[in-house]
């Protein structure tokens, strides 16, 4: 019987994938097993969570499929095949199988209608509200991981620009000047980069998606208080640029 758990060893090393479940945007990461599965979904405001096994499976194929008698193989090899390509990889092109949910504060559940051997086939992912644990292994450490490289990043690179334009500087002191005039750039100055490009960013955010413009603007700050100490002061920038926005 496989059984996952929580700990590190849990197998959902996979990215996150959109995907679109009844016209609504979730991200999902999703192992199947031989005979055993771990999803976890999120809107971005909650995580859910759920791990069955084969007992699990068979006990739920029979109390949703009454009408079907096969072995939980059987019924997990159907599983895979309708929930596998919407859940792993977002496509649901070509796949007869519909997708619903219900959400409640205690539970999200996700529902696949399908069939087999011609006779409907139904599933439910019944799904908790996930750990702390896994929301940090999952969610939150990633994400702080990918800010620490990208503020490195960003770091790295602007100290270049102001070697290259402390480099422009000597050149034009001893008498150096451009053939081609278009070349000419202004000095590079940082914070000044930093607050149109945060705005920039968080504006095109906005306008695709207002809820989730809205979250990246507090996660922007909150995060950057974490590795930009010079955050605090671009704060209430970002917060009258979110009033006339929204």
């Amino acid at each position: 019987m496989e059984v996952f758990g929580d700990s590190v060893e849990a197998p959902l090393d996979q990215p996150w994938v959109p995907i679109e479940i009844a016209d609504t945007p979730f991200l999902a990461k999703v192992h199947f097993g031989d005979t055993a599965y771990q999803l976890l979904l999120s809107d971005l405001h909650c995580v859910w969570h759920e791990e069955a096994d084969a007992k699990t499976i068979g006990e739920r194929s029979q109390e949703l499929n009454r009408r079907l008698k096969a072995p939980v193989s059987s019924f997990f090899r159907q599983l895979c095949v309708v929930a596998r390509p919407k859940l792993e990889a977002g496509v649901s092109e070509g796949s007869t199988a519909v997708f619903s949910y219900e959400r409640t504060p205690e539970r999200l559940s996700l529902r696949v209608k399908s069939e087999l051997a011609g006779v409907p086939f139904y599933w439910e992912f019944r799904c908790t509200p996930a750990t702390v644990t896994i929301v940090c292994r999952h969610l939150v450490h990633p994400l702080l991981t990918m800010c620490q490289v990208l503020q490195r990043q960003a770091q790295d690179l602007m100290g270049l620009l102001g070697r290259k334009d402390a480099e422009i500087l000597d050149y034009q002191e001893n008498g150096a000047t451009l053939t081609r005039g278009r070349l000419e750039t202004g000095v590079f100055r940082e914070q000044d980069f930093k607050e149109l490009f945060l705005s920039e960013v968080n504006q095109k955010m906005a306008s695709a998606c207002p809820k989730l413009g809205q979250l990246t603007i507090k996660a922007a700050v909150e995060l950057g208080k974490l590795y930009d100490p010079e955050a605090s002061k671009r704060k209430s920038l970002l917060r009258q640029w979110h009033t006339s926005a929204f």
